[in-house]
């Protein structure tokens, strides 16, 4: 079963968690904050990822740096993760997880990225505009790249408009290899 695959059958399960408990919002902050962790800091990843450590030893960690600071319910969905050696998927579990919360509350996450910062006007316009043809919240992060050049990139799920100058100017170049040249057109001096 794949990463992906996983991260859903788990993340299903921590939603009807938080569903049941109606602490959707509460559970997605920590899970993210401890996904941050472990996505953060290669010495945690290891220790989590490590067959050579055993499993009791990975939940008393757990145990001891988190307990009193996160919830019982994510606490407790941790050690599952690490009885099921699953600990390692949860960048990824974070990720289906927050993408189910989205659905139940009507949100879209999109990235925008572009050569400069957006000013206000353009953001505020964008994330109009997006709320008309999704008819959901837009949620709009912003990242700069100066190799874009111009123009931007914007990023919805698994879909990529690219409306970049790089893309633009690599199409040009790509069209003026491929072209041939006719004959009639061609001469020498």
């Amino acid at each position: 079963m794949a990463a992906k695959d996983i991260a859903r059958v788990y993340a299903s399960s921590l939603l009807d968690l938080g569903q049941q408990q109606n602490a959707l919002a509460d559970i997605e902050e920590e899970i993210g904050v401890i996904a941050d962790l472990v996505a953060e800091s290669d010495e945690l990843r290891h220790f989590l990822a490590s067959p050579g450590i055993a499993r009791d030893v990975k939940k008393e960690f757990i145990e001891k740096i988190f307990k009193g600071r996160i919830s019982e319910t994510v606490l407790y969905f941790l050690k599952v993760l690490v009885d099921n050696d699953r600990q390692t998927c949860i960048v990824e579990i974070r990720d289906a997880f927050a993408d189910s919360v989205d659905d139940i509350n009507n949100r879209q996450k999109v990235t925008v990225i572009s050569s400069i910062g957006l000013d206000e006007a353009l953001k505020k316009k964008l994330v109009e505009r997006m709320k008309e043809v999704f008819k959901k919240d837009v949620i709009l992060k912003e990242e700069i790249n100066p190799n874009i050049l111009g123009g931007i990139i914007i990023k919805i799920g698994d879909t990529v408009i690219d409306g970049s100058l790089a893309k633009d100017l690599r199409n040009i170049k790509n069209n003026l290899i491929n072209s041939t040249v006719r004959s009639e057109a061609a001469y020498e001096d």
